[in-house]
């Protein structure tokens, strides 16, 4: 049940992280919002993020920028770092993905066994 309220959630605040955007014609837009949830719980961490530009809220903010560029904002193409080593601990969290990349819309979710391979398979792009 919380997955389509999560999901609902991430689309309506992507529209207002949009709607925050320049419009600037012909130019680019590279605008995301970022969601992690916690199964079982309230627990909700949201970013939006306008590349390049506004990182704000963002630790790493301008790396998680570039690493999306390096793919496209294809999420599922998102190298990671494949010499992290987590636990085997089950404690799923969802991460979702809304915006514009380059002009297109783009989207993503997945749930992962817990935080650890979450942050190991898409490296900076979710550690807020």
């Amino acid at each position: 049940m919380r997955l389509p309220l999560l999901v609902t959630s991430a689309g309506l605040c992507a529209g207002l992280v949009l709607a925050a955007l320049p419009a600037y014609g012909d130019a680019r837009v590279n605008g995301v919002f970022l969601a992690v949830s916690a199964h079982g719980g309230n627990t909700m961490r949201a970013v939006g993020l306008q590349c390049p530009g506004v990182t704000r809220g963002h630790p790493y903010g301008e790396v998680a920028c570039a690493a999306i560029d390096a793919v496209d904002g294809d999420f599922d193409r998102l190298p990671g770092n494949p010499r992290r080593r987590c636990g085997t601990e089950y404690e799923p969290v969802t991460a979702t993905m809304g915006g514009l990349w380059r002009n297109r819309n783009i989207g993503w979710h997945k749930t992962f066994r817990n935080a650890c391979v979450l942050y190991a398979e898409t490296g900076p792009v979710f550690r807020f």
